[in-house]
């Protein structure tokens, strides 16, 4: 049967349209669709604890996470901004 779950990570992201991200890790093996303004989709470069690095669309990213505090940064890095 399937069951419900809720997952947490602790990421670094930025904010970054998906052009820009195609170009920045140099993937360049699909088309990514742009806007009228030459800027592709809104969302985040995404970096994960053990260095992985991709791409999430902003709705989905906005979903699924949120920024820590400073109080929050403190605690689980030690040092604040």
């Amino acid at each position: 049967m399937e069951e419900v779950y809720i997952g947490t990570k602790i990421i670094a992201a930025e904010p970054m349209d998906e052009l820009m991200f195609s170009i920045k890790i140099k993937r360049v093996d699909r088309v990514i669709p742009v806007d009228s303004n030459g800027a592709g989709q809104p969302g985040y470069k995404v970096r994960y604890e053990d260095g992985y690095i991709s791409w999430s669309p902003k709705e989905t990213f906005e979903r699924a996470y949120r920024k820590v505090t400073n109080e929050e940064k403190i605690i689980i890095t030690g040092k604040g901004e």
